[in-house]
């Protein structure tokens, strides 16, 4: 049985990585031209900044090159007899579901990898490369600013704008504006220059604080300083959320995120569907694997084999559109965010597990 484990996966790695790489060299061929027609960076930069980008697409297509390295792999062993000689050899359905859900398992591993550690790296480095070329100014409209709310303590919010992130982290151009219950304007801040000295705290440099009066016939008190700590609960992992999408954070940042919308009172529904999916979307890998199983019972006769891999290829879109969709269901239909996050693992299992069990048992 480790013979034919071990000719098993060799056989399913080398197809799932050719399929990968063709996945990968179409969409990074669609992505150069995309990004050649939308900016005028120089054809170095956006051969690099389109590089950077590919951890993030084989993080989207690696269920889809597993499932269709899969069904080749399979459809082709039936089809030359050899899978038959494996069941022969002790390979009952049991043992070869086992089999293929421990190969599922080492692919979720990759596919956490890559969406946890490998893609956000890139992401955040494509994001500090964009800001250089745009004179330190991240998202689509950097005359507004990114804006950020910010609740510290019961009576004190905190509305700030912050013009630009330079790429070493360094906050320009910070505006704070501190606000109390009934929403009225205590106390601006304006500061030249802000940097994260950790342990929640910012150093602002060149600093104007306008505190207003409590009252009618107050004085306005004007006070500037050269600089001035600001202990803030707001993180540089914060500004990160703000400069990635969710789908681009890793499960941590994305948790710690949640945690600090949910202590501003911000709404949590759509973020805590994004975890939820990020914790799921590694168990793609065991959902295509039990998805190609029964190819491998399918007769020579029944089909071709590149009708087989079209079909593998469609099912693995399939769920990955169901996956979308069954996201934008919940967050419309008031869902639990489990249940919008797992059932097109349920429903896709579930069916993969009962066809393979009724064709078994067919046959």
């Amino acid at each position: 049985m480790r013979t034919l484990r071990r000719y098993l996966f060799r056989q399913l790695i080398g197809a799932t990585a050719l399929v990968l790489l063709v996945f990968l060299g179409l969409l990074f061929f669609l992505d150069v031209l995309n990004q050649l027609s939308d900016n005028g960076h120089g054809f170095a930069l956006t051969l690099l900044m389109v590089a950077l980008q590919l951890p993030s697409r084989a993080y989207e297509v690696l269920p889809i090159a597993v499932l269709t390295g899969a069904v080749y792999v399979l459809a082709g062993l039936a089809a030359s007899s050899e899978f038959t000689v494996m069941r022969m050899a002790g390979l009952s359905p049991r043992v070869a579901l086992a089999q293929l859900a421990g190969f599922g398992l080492l692919c979720a591993a990759l596919v956490f990898v890559l969406g946890d550690f490998a893609a956000p790296a890139a992401q955040r480095l494509q994001a500090t490369l964009q800001a250089r070329e745009a004179g330190g100014r991240y998202g689509s409209a950097p005359d507004a600013g990114l804006w950020v709310r910010n609740r510290e303590g019961a009576a004190d919010d905190q509305m700030i704008n912050i013009g630009a992130i330079a790429a070493s982290g360094e906050l320009r151009n910070v505006h704070i504006y501190v606000l109390d219950d009934s929403a009225r304007l205590l106390r601006t801040i304006d500061a030249r220059s802000a940097s994260y000295l950790g342990h929640d705290d910012w150093r602002l440099r060149d600093v104007e604080s306008v505190l207003l009066p409590s009252g009618p016939g107050g004085d306005v008190q004007r006070t500037r300083l050269a600089q001035l700590d600001w202990p803030t609960s707001m993180s540089p992992a914060v500004l990160d959320a703000l400069v990635l999408s969710p789908q681009s954070m890793s499960v941590f940042d994305l948790w710690r995120y949640i945690d600090h919308l949910r202590a501003n009172g911000q709404a949590v529904k759509r973020d805590q569907l994004e975890l939820w999916r990020k914790l799921l979307y590694p168990l793609s890998g065991v959902i295509m694997m039990m998805l190609a199983l029964p190819f491998a019972y399918l007769h020579a006769r029944s089909g071709q084999l590149s009708w087989k891999v079209f079909a593998g290829i469609m099912l693995g879109v399939s769920f990955i559109l169901m996956n979308t969709l069954a996201s934008r269901l919940g967050l419309v239909a008031s869902w639990p965010v489990w249940l919008a996050a797992a059932l097109p693992y349920l429903l896709y299992g579930g069916a993969a597990l009962g066809f393979f069990l009724w064709r078994v048992q067919r046959h």
